[in-house]
């Protein structure tokens, strides 16, 4: 069957990012009013068939905040397997995509392939239903109860009541029979009222009475002439009849003659029928008998075959020991990927060491790499090391001191930039005299400054009357301040020109003082830089030969380091030529050298143990697989053999419970055996009886006997049917006296009259044919030519109108023999299903549904009483829409396993029928998925906590399973 597994909504109406898990059977969608179980409902429908379109009045189920629309529903397929279906905003009906289990997409046309073709429409008429679809039928006629019960019962059904409807309608508007609005009712009132004006023009244009007056005496002779003819016609039919009845009435006499030889024969009434009955049901119980006589010998044989309770007990050994088995293969496979992984490992290892030779690599697992010889192997290794870091350095020092150098040799070419110039040399050379002549003039100057300082007393007192000054002004003594005035002023006085009269001797020495001092500074910085100069290039000849003498010991110990390393590097290949370590090792690798080589060694050993531990388990699992091959007796690939030995073990199990069968079988059939014997024997005493009665006493006779009581019937038969014959001819006894030569006679005589007569009838016809010609030349005016125009115009139109009305007639009337043979040959089927579901959800008050005389639905009780399905309460026409449903979907489980999908159709249901529908839901969930949709909490009742899903909680959940 079909199953829906899992519901995931991306958006859809309230829901958002939901995933709904499903099983099969019985899944119940419970939630109070508005919690989204119709939005969920119609998700899977939507899912299947599209979203609505514009012109559909389905709502489509937008998101209002969420911009993500669709979502995904996996299912179970009978034939694609596991299926998922995705369905998002796109095209009218959405852009879909099918996944299916063995990675092949597709779109619409493989859903359609998935959906067994059905479109939403007729899936709805079928596996959808709900309440609404319930509510209005109560109030329902009894001729659409029984259209609604008739498209439950029959797919299609209603789409052909409904195209049918149109055409009746259709046609109705072309014609009635007593209407005058349809199109052809208008069209022949037309056509009569033209025909009544054509005939008044017509009476309008005769103008010649003496014509139509000879056209009525030839119409009055013509109706003379055709009395006779019809009276001869009548004489001459009734001697034709009675020349045919002259041949019945013969047989009549002949057919009396014989019956007579059969008025002794006797035969039981349905005797054949009778007869051939008890035959079969005797050969039936015969062959039956010989049945069950061979079953019992067989069961009695099969009882002779004892099993081997050594093989069931080897079995069962051997099946309790699939666990180690399966360990077993488990452990060889991971033994033999990490052997893989080990040997990968090695030859890594190898490859980094640049050991590529297979004698090479076992030499090397072989050699001894104690610690010994590790510390042996560093301390050569520490000495390389040591050597050439020791080179480095004395190679850096030396790097170091070639620039020392040469930064000495441009200092010393910067000094002689720098060495003292011509003018300079001169300077220094003056100086000695110039400085005993600066020394004269300072002492000169000194013993003069001492005599011309002014004494302290004199500033004091200038101090005394600038203060004096100050305190008159703030005083305003005017006393104080003139004398204070006066005192100032006149040490000013003083003090200016008894100074010049003093320094005016003195200028011209102070002037060549100031150019010798000049001289003395200029005498002082070439003296200072000479000095400096002096000292640099002192100290850059000191370091030029020690840098020197650095570098020719330098020298001489890279030399002496250059030695050493060259030992230790020969030293070191001949300790690595032991290892097979061909080539330059790289110095990075040479430090883990015997680490990765005992790394080696290590994985070589945990290889070798894996290894054995591998044949040990593949001795152990080959001794396993001999044991069960022994006891299956045959030779199987491992990975079926416990596949076969559980086949086997079950097989001997069956046939331990079978030959316990067969044992409980015997009474049995030996009680039927009895049975079918007493059968025979009744069967045969009632065929003694049928052949008393036939008074014979073989089958062959007896056939004989039932031959000649068919020919008397027959005779009786055919003798009836003549007499019927004669009086339906309605021959007299005395006519049927009259010899075939008279009657001959009369015949002829009869014709050579209606000759005659009809050559009158020609001659009137003739006349009457020329005075009508002459009559419409006088009437063929231009009106009247038109009138007849416009005539037949109206009758071309009238003759399509026709057309269109047959073959709409024709149409509705092959649709309603269609719906005819769907309801004759499908619903009868669907009816053999219906009435037991009907009976269990009516706690068998009703015993079926049927479809009376008139084409309407009734409903039988158990005691045989009829009811009108109008005359039905409301719960119980419920249940006759809902067995008609589930029986017509029991009717299509191999074409459309589809699940079932109903939202509450069961509220006017009482405690006792609901308690009939949940045990009917129950066994079809065993056949068929049905999802559920209900607010009413005493539906939870019935079912357990894992088939109810509560649409309450998916608001707070983004993803639940059903609980």
């Amino acid at each position: 069957m079909l199953t829906i597994q899992k519901i995931q909504i991306y958006g859809f109406g309230k829901h958002e990012n939901i995933t709904i898990s499903l099983h099969e059977g019985v899944t119940i969608f419970y939630g109070m009013n508005e919690a989204g179980k119709t939005t969920i409902q119609q998700f899977i429908l939507q899912m299947l068939f599209g979203f609505p379109t514009r012109q559909q009045t389905q709502r489509k189920y937008e998101p209002k905040v969420s911009t993500k629309f669709g979502g995904q529903l996996t299912i179970w397929h009978p034939t694609y397997g596991q299926c998922t279906i995705e369905r998002v905003k796109g095209k009218a009906t959405g852009d879909v995509t099918v996944y299916l289990e063995d990675g092949t997409t597709g779109h619409e046309e493989l859903l359609a392939k998935l959906l067994y073709g059905y479109s939403r429409a007729s899936f709805e008429s079928v596996f959808s239903f709900s309440l609404h679809e319930l509510q209005g039928i109560e109030k329902m006629s009894e001729e659409e109860l029984t259209q609604l019960l008739l498209a439950s019962g029959t797919t299609g059904i209603q789409q052909l009541s409904v195209i049918e409807k149109k055409l009746d309608k259709d046609a109705s508007e072309l014609f009635k029979k007593s209407g005058k609005v349809p199109f052809i009712n208008q069209k022949l009132e037309h056509l009569k009222k033209l025909e009544r004006t054509i005939k008044q023009e017509q009476g309008n244009i005769q103008t010649f009475e003496d014509k139509l007056l000879q056209l009525q005496q030839l119409e009055q002779r013509l109706e003379e002439l055709y009395s006779q003819q019809k009276a001869q016609q009548q004489n001459w039919q009734q001697l034709t009849i009675l020349k045919q009845a002259m041949p019945i009435m013969k047989q009549q006499n002949a057919l009396k003659h014989t019956l007579k030889n059969y008025e002794h024969v006797q035969f039981p009434p349905e005797g054949i029928r009778r007869y051939e009955q008890l035959k079969d049901r005797l050969l039936h119980e015969t062959l039956q008998l010989e049945q069950l006589m061979e079953q019992y010998q067989t069961l009695q044989n099969k009882l002779q075959l004892t099993v081997d309770e050594q093989d069931i007990h080897d079995m069962a050994r051997l099946m309790n020991k699939e666990a180690t088995w399966n360990q077993l293969v488990v452990k060889e496979q991971n033994l033999m990927d990490d052997q893989y992984l080990l040997e990968q490992e090695i030859e890594a290892q190898f490859r980094l060491l640049g050991v590529q030779e297979k004698a090479a690599q076992d030499i090397l697992l072989e050699e001894t790499v104690s610690l010994q010889q590790e510390e042996h192997f560093q301390r050569q290794l520490s000495l390389l090391q040591e050597t050439e870091e020791e080179l480095k350095f004395h190679l850096r020092s030396l790097e170091q001191i070639h620039a020392e150098l040469d930064t000495v040799a441009q200092q010393k070419q910067q000094l002689q930039q720098e060495a003292l110039s011509t003018e300079e040399e001169h300077i220094l050379a003056q100086w000695p005299h110039c400085k005993r002549k600066l020394e004269q003039l300072r002492n000169v100057r000194s013993k003069r400054s001492k005599q011309q300082q002014p004494s302290v007393f004199i500033f004091i007192v200038l101090a005394i009357c600038i203060l004096a000054f100050i305190y008159g002004v703030f005083e305003k003594n005017m006393a104080v301040i003139v004398f204070g005035a006066i005192m100032t002023l006149f040490i000013i006085l003083y003090l200016k020109f008894g100074r010049q009269t003093h320094e005016a001797p003195s200028k011209q020495q102070s002037q060549l003082i100031r150019e010798l001092e000049q001289e003395e500074n200029i005498a002082q910085a070439i003296l200072l830089k000479k000095q400096r100069l002096e000292d640099r290039v002192s100290h850059i000849n000191e370091q030029q030969q020690e840098k020197e003498r650095q570098y020719v010991q330098l020298e001489y110990k890279i030399q002496q380091t250059e030695l050493v390393s060259e030992e230790a590097t020969q030293s070191l290949q001949q300790f690595l030529s032991r290892y097979r370590l061909e080539g330059n090792v790289p110095r990075t690798l040479l430090p883990e050298l015997f680490m990765r080589i005992r790394g080696v060694q290590e994985l070589a050993a945990k290889q070798k143990n894996a290894f054995n531990l591998l044949q040990t388990i593949q001795a152990e699992k080959h001794g396993l697989y001999e044991q069960i091959q022994r006891v299956l007796k045959a030779e199987y690939s491992e990975q079926e053999i416990f596949m076969h030995l559980r086949t086997a073990f079950l097989t001997i199990q069956q046939e331990q419970q079978t030959s316990q069968q067969l044992k409980e079988q015997l009474p049995v059939l030996k009680t039927n055996i009895q049975g079918v014997q007493s059968h025979i024997e009744s069967y045969e005493s009632e065929i003694a009886q049928l052949f008393s009665v036939a008074d014979v006493q073989k089958e062959q006779a007896y056939y004989e006997a039932h031959h000649q009581f068919e020919q008397q019937q027959k005779l009786k038969t055919e003798l009836q049917a003549i007499n019927s014959q004669l009086a339906s001819l309605n021959v007299s006894d005395k006519e049927s006296l009259i010899n075939e030569e008279q009657l001959s006679e009369k015949l002829l005589s009869l014709e050579e009259e209606q000759g005659a007569m009809q050559l009158e009838v020609d001659q009137c016809l003739e006349q009457r044919a020329t005075l009508q010609i002459q009559k419409e030349h006088l009437l063929n005016d231009e009106k009247y030519g038109q009138l007849l125009q416009q005539f037949e115009q109206e009758k071309s139109a009238l003759q399509q109108l026709i057309g269109q009305w047959a073959t709409k007639k024709a149409l509705a009337t092959a649709i309603h023999e269609t719906l005819f043979r769907l309801r004759e040959e499908k619903l009868p089927h669907v009816l053999t299903e219906v009435n037991g579901i009907f009976n269990l959800l009516t706690s068998g008050r009703y015993e079926k549904l049927i479809i009376n005389d008139e084409g309407y639905f009734v409903a039988q009780d158990v005691s045989g009483l009829r009811y009108q399905m109008a005359e039905l309460s409301q719960a119980t026409k419920e249940q006759a829409y809902i067995s008609l449903r589930m029986a017509l979907a029991k009717t299509l489980t191999a074409s459309a396993p589809f699940p079932f999908i109903m939202d509450d159709p069961f509220v006017h249901f009482d405690r006792n029928r609901t308690d009939k529908m949940v045990q009917l839901m129950k066994e079809v969930g065993y056949e068929r998925q049905i999802l559920y949709f209900t607010c009413h909490d005493a539906m939870l009742e019935y079912w357990q906590k894992d088939q109810i899903v509560d649409v309450g909680a998916l608001a707070n959940e983004r993803g639940v399973a059903s609980t």
